[in-house]
């Protein structure tokens, strides 16, 4: 009888790790996976484009991360030296190279923008799907909370202007080819603002939750909708570019004066931390 208990532990012991083992050494090829990693209390041992993420994301990621290269086209010779045992890519990158990431490590597929439903509960599902991978299930249910709570609170904050119209905006194009980009009905921003009480201020849905337009689409915006433009401090040029023309004076929303601008760096495609610094600079630019 203790030979075989002590077999059967032998042989437990020497077994590799089953497909649900926790990942520890985790890649990340977009920001999102970055920030949920941080949330989760993890830093990932491979990143792509820090200098990005520092430039368009408000909520806080470890250090020491190695540079995998681009979003776009991540180095597969960088990925595979640093031996994960888990790549995170989104469906929509993981399209040139998933059967080589494959080959490296064990992939999960994020899918933050359904071509139905809410992609605020597909990031949800995808940060669920993540913690579950990384063993921290508990971690991060609790993230979430704190998600349902800030977003109880500033819906709490905008109970006067509860029913306001508001189309969330950030610039787009180029310095010398402005355009702006609009969020539409099925993003997440536009989800965010509805649980806060608010509605869209803008019709229509688009692939990853925005449409780029001209300025002189923002007609549509009413008079008695708000606006509200994210940018990051970076963009105060090309943004001081585009309101300092005649054509954006003119445009209603303008001329009631209810545009606002979201303090700091605020990112709209993040998870649980980006959305709840959403929607506390939101609260706090229209209450």
């Amino acid at each position: 009888m203790k030979k075989t208990l002590l077999l059967a532990l032998l042989v437990a012991l020497l077994a590799p790790a089953g497909a649900d083992a926790a990942a520890k050494r985790v890649v990340a090829i977009e920001w999102d996976t970055v920030e949920n990693l941080h949330m989760l209390g993890m830093a990932p041992v491979g990143a792509a484009d820090m200098k990005g993420y520092d430039t368009w994301v408000a909520a806080p990621r470890p250090r020491g991360m190695k540079d995998i290269g681009s979003r776009q086209s991540p180095s597969i010779e960088r990925i595979a030296a640093l031996r994960p045992d888990l790549i995170v890519v989104p469906d929509y990158r993981a399209t040139k190279n998933l059967n080589q990431l494959k080959k490296i490590a064990p992939v999960l597929v994020t899918h933050p923008y359904p071509a139905r439903g809410s992609q605020l509960n597909a990031m949800v599902t995808d940060f669920r799907r993540l913690a579950a991978a990384v063993g921290r299930k508990e971690r991060g249910e609790r993230v979430l909370q704190q998600l349902s709570n800030t977003l109880a609170r500033a819906k709490k904050q905008l109970r006067s202007k509860a029913g306001r119209r508001v189309a969330i905006a950030t610039p787009g194009g180029t310095a010398s080819a402005p355009a702006i980009r609009i969020f539409t009905a099925n993003s997440a921003a536009a989800d965010v603002m509805r649980r806060l009480g608010l509605k869209d201020g803008w019709s229509g849905n688009a692939r990853y939750g925005f449409a780029t337009v001209g300025l002189e689409a923002l007609s549509r915006v009413s008079s008695s909708s708000w606006l509200a433009f994210v940018y990051p401090p970076q963009y105060q040029r090309q943004v001081a570019g585009i309101t300092r023309t005649s054509a954006y004076k003119r445009l209603p929303v303008v001329k009631a004066r209810h545009v606002r601008t979201l303090a700091g760096t605020t990112w709209l495609f993040g998870g649980p931390r980006s959305t709840m610094l959403f929607a506390d600079r939101l609260a706090a630019a229209l209450k």
